[in-house]
């Protein structure tokens, strides 16, 4: 597995660690469900998960030699109660699936009901299916709300009144999407222009992908989701392509959190100008917190995996001295803030 593909287009694991997600393991379920976005016509996988009932198989979601996986009680029954509905959208056009597990475990643990999206995997050889990506994908997360929503086992514990979209990275700018941002075309036909587009531009220059001549149109239509009350982003991607007028249009209250201090957030994951172009967005950054430590937690070969492929480290590296589970503890806790504060201050 290819770290490149793993940033999308972008720690070891101690006892304790394992013995604390074991535990909590025991109140978190996860179930599989299958979307056909109308966009798409072909089937999404989504990992659905919630706090548990009874019953359930044990199994660790998303395990790999490069990743540790998050425990979680396989169909599960879902516990009593009625719970606000989160859509997650995690990685960029070519990650890993189930990368999102840390956070939907966390949340699930907090009494929520989380629709993962797994999108379609995309070959090294698929740049330009990429680019259509790009605007397809916030209608994945509408279309998990819809599952949800028409999930007849579902839906009697889900409250449909508090719904949000949460994403990183790509994910993080299909969330503002559904949030009713929109894409600037002109702005988008020139973000490979400056290297600090992102990694997906040596990407779509290598397989003769020119961002200017792309029909754009179907990326910055309108992707608002009135279902969606609230929406957070973490290091959304290709932020260079939103104009003011297109973030101005943002319906929804909003968190933006960038992983870094100023000038620690590589170029292509800066989104300080968005924060301030969004009326009602709050914008954070996370000091001493590289864009790494979103990602799954490493198994204890990670490295030496990663180093037998030739590919970098920095994956299972965290910087500033964190622990990744710590990080991933933090980001948890003010993404639950702020689904809270969204939830709290929506009409």
């Amino acid at each position: 597995m290819r770290s490149r593909r793993l940033l999308g287009g972008l720690a070891l694991v101690s006892v304790a660690l394992a013995g604390a997600v074991a535990q909590a393991s025991d109140a978190i379920g996860v179930r599989g469900l299958s979307i056909t976005p109308p966009d798409r016509g072909a089937p999404v996988a989504v990992t659905l998960w919630y706090p548990a009932g009874s019953g359930g198989r044990p199994e660790r979601v998303g395990a790999s030699p490069l990743f540790a996986g998050v425990a979680a009680l396989r169909d599960a029954a879902m516990a009593d109660g009625v719970f606000p509905v989160v859509a997650i959208a995690h990685g960029g056009l070519r990650a890993a699936p189930h990368q999102s597990a840390w956070i939907a475990a966390r949340l699930a643990e907090r009494g929520y009901i989380v629709a993962a999206v797994q999108p379609p995997p995309l070959a090294v050889t698929d740049a330009a299916r990429g680019v259509a990506e790009i605007g397809l994908r916030p209608g994945d997360l509408s279309a998990a709300v819809t599952a949800v929503d028409g999930d007849p086992s579902v839906r009697p514990h889900a409250d449909m009144d508090k719904v949000a979209a949460v994403g990183f990275f790509l994910g993080g700018t299909s969330a503002l999407a559904v949030g009713g941002a929109r894409l600037d075309p002109e702005r988008f036909h020139h973000l490979c222009d400056d290297p600090a587009g992102g990694p997906d531009c040596a990407w779509f220059a290598t397989a003769g992908v020119d961002l200017r001549s792309v029909d754009a149109a179907p990326l910055a239509r309108d992707h608002r989701d009135a279902r969606v009350r609230t929406v957070v982003a973490v290091d959304p991607e290709i932020s260079a392509a939103y104009g003011l007028d297109g973030l101005a249009g943002t319906a929804v209250p909003t968190t933006i959190i960038n992983l870094g201090a100023r000038g620690e957030t590589p170029t292509w994951l800066e989104a300080a100008p968005m924060g301030a172009s969004i009326p009602v967005a709050r914008y954070v950054r996370v000091p001493g917190v590289g864009f790494f430590s979103a990602f799954g937690l490493c198994t204890p070969r990670g490295g030496a995996i990663l180093r037998a492929e030739g590919e970098p480290e920095a994956l299972c590296q965290d910087q500033g001295g964190q622990q990744r589970d710590e990080v991933h503890s933090q980001l948890a806790a003010m993404i639950a803030a702020a689904l809270l504060r969204g939830f709290s201050t929506t009409p």
